[in-house]
């Protein structure tokens, strides 16, 4: 049987399907001899040995009643550039047809269920570009075809990155700004892009800091990703390495386009201590007051640690051997028994106005107390101002 393989009007060619006479009985049309595909071949690279699938499933009719099961590959121009068969047959035998590009064994997992199988690579391409396939099942004088299909052979070369936009120095508390870079696929013309560009920052040392950032695309070429300055949370001011690369169709990554940059964190920000200028000595029990003080961060209340208040005493040794008193913006407030647990008094939560409950008994030295309020960020900077109050008779 001579078989035609040319595919100008692929789709247009119809399927012989037989007809009852007019004089027959009606009877439920029988289904149709057809062919559908159940793997498509992905895109491929030119000039690789890298086998994929092809799989067409075959409907209607007996595995062991199909004549053969043939894949045409076309160029653009509807010029046959490849045929090869597709088997039911478990990868049982040895296939000899089109050995520069389809496998030996046709890559079939269970004999005769419909499904015709074979693993194909690029080789039958003598050039990068768009091609065509589409399989055509025979049986006696039936021919079935699938739906043509694309495939876009590559050479597979990386992304390309440049024109990167990013400052020398990220200063403290920096206002949103837009990081951006051009990514292209040289592979364009062939169906391939840049798919993704990922941003890793590095510390000096050349650790990675957390997971690759995506940028977001902002046409065809651009890409971008704005910081502002909760960027900088938990960062010591020091040199940081931004590191860019971009992944193509075939997930080729383009070289890293890196840049150092230095970026600044200050400690955090005290002010306007509000605390009584005298406190009279009760002459039994204990009176309670408020210590506050405003505290804010450049690198937003999220690189905020802590605020604490230590108390020298008018003899000069420190309140509660010297430990730190915790200063809290929670809203929570005052209960005596949970003010170690934070119920300290704060009037508002997330107001930057930091608070704790301060006692005064008949224990109290008569004199000037100071107090050192300190905050400290997560990057381990701190900064500290002092306010003071007498205790009278």
């Amino acid at each position: 049987m001579k078989l035609s393989l040319l595919l100008p009007g692929l789709l247009l060619l119809p399927l012989l399907i037989g007809c009852t006479k007019q004089e027959d009985s009606p009877l439920a049309p029988a289904p149709p001899f057809e062919s559908q595909w159940r793997s498509r071949l992905s895109n491929l690279v030119f000039g690789t040995t890298v086998f994929d699938t092809v799989q067409v499933e075959v409907l209607a009719v007996s595995p062991q009643a199909v004549d053969s099961v043939i894949g045409v590959v076309i160029t653009s121009l509807g010029q046959n550039v490849a045929t090869f068969h597709l088997y039911d047959d478990a990868s049982a035998f040895l296939r000899s047809d089109a050995p520069d590009f389809a496998s030996s064994r046709s890559g079939d997992l269970v004999a005769n269920n419909g499904y015709f199988t074979r693993l194909i690579n690029s080789r039958f391409a003598d050039s990068a570009g768009t091609y065509y396939i589409a399989v055509q099942a025979w049986r006696d004088h039936e021919i079935a075809w699938t739906p043509q299909d694309t495939i876009i052979i590559s050479l597979s070369l990386p992304p390309q990155i440049s024109n990167l936009n990013l400052p020398d120095t990220l200063y403290s508390g920096f206002s949103p700004y837009q990081i951006s870079l051009q990514a292209f696929d040289p592979d364009a013309a062939f169906g391939d892009s840049v798919v993704s560009v990922q941003m890793t920052l590095y510390t000096n040392s050349g650790t990675p800091l957390g997971d690759p950032m995506p940028l977001t695309a902002l046409d065809q070429i651009n890409f971008g990703h704005t910081i502002s300055g909760d960027f900088a949370v938990g960062l010591d001011s020091n040199f940081y390495t931004f590191a860019f690369r971009a992944y193509d169709t075939f997930n080729l990554i383009s070289d890293s386009l890196g840049k150092s940059v230095y970026i600044e964190n200050r400690p955090p920000y005290l002010a306007d201590p509000v605390l009584p200028d005298t406190v009279i000595k009760p002459q039994s029990g204990s009176i309670n007051f408020l210590i506050t003080v405003r505290t804010w961060d450049d690198q937003t209340v999220l690189d905020i640690n802590d605020v604490e208040l230590r108390s020298l005493k008018p003899d000069g040794q420190w309140s509660n051997n010297g430990n730190p008193f915790p200063m809290f913006d929670n809203g929570l407030p005052f209960v005596d028994s949970l003010w170690a647990s934070g119920y300290a008094g704060d009037e508002a939560a997330g107001d930057s106005i930091y608070t704790m409950t301060a006692f005064m008994d008949t224990n109290a030295q008569l004199g000037q107390y100071h107090f050192y309020l300190r905050a400290s960020d997560l990057a381990g900077y701190e900064n500290e101002i002092i306010d003071s109050l007498w205790v009278v008779p």
